[in-house]
Formats: structure tokens, sequence, C-alpha cells
């Protein structure tokens, strides 16, 4: 016994099924709730400049981890890169909030 698979129905199928996967990879997990306090805003710019610093060096941190996936002259590039990035978002926080309080 010989099935024929009509070349647009198989076509369909496995587009559905492409949409399929899409949706379900799409959907959000909202179990999980933020925790409180990532709603309180910093109310001093001590306080502003800890989370800028907690966002740099993470961002920092990141880039460094990509940088990893690199070799040779693109990798020391990306690293020195991340680094000037690193060294000018910092200096930004100091004037943004350390500088506000002169």
């Amino acid at each position: 016994m010989k099935i024929h698979i009509k070349p647009l129905s198989l076509a369909f199928f496995i587009a559905a099924n492409a949409f399929a996967l899409h949706v379900n990879a799409a959907e959000e997990n909202v179990q999980y709730r933020d925790p409180p306090r990532w709603g309180v805003p910093d109310r001093t710019p001590q306080a502003r400049f800890e989370t800028m610093k907690k966002e740099n060096t993470n961002a920092y941190a990141q880039a460094m981890n990509d940088c990893r996936a690199m070799r040779g002259r693109a990798a020391a590039d990306c690293k020195r890169d991340a680094r000037v990035n690193f060294d000018r978002d910092m200096q930004r926080a100091r004037e943004m909030t350390l500088g506000a309080r002169r």
C-alpha cells in the first residue's frame, strides 16, 4: 500500500508545525514576578550611581562573555572595545549622579 502525500499538503503541514513551535516559544511565563524592590526608585544620587554601576558591570560582563567566543585579533579588539565602553559608561554615570551633588 503506497501513501501519496501531495506536496502542497506537506508544505502546509510543515508551515503549521513551524508556526506552532514559534507560538510555544513566544509564550511568557507569568508565574514569576519581579521582586517588589525593583519597583522602588533610587532616591539619592549615590543610590542612582550604584544602580548604574551594577547595570554597567553586568553589560561589561555580557560583552566579555560574547568576546570569549571569538579568537585572535577579533577577540582582543572586542575585549578592548568592551573595556572602553565600560569606562565611558562609568564616567557618564559619575557625571550624571555624583556630579549633580556639586
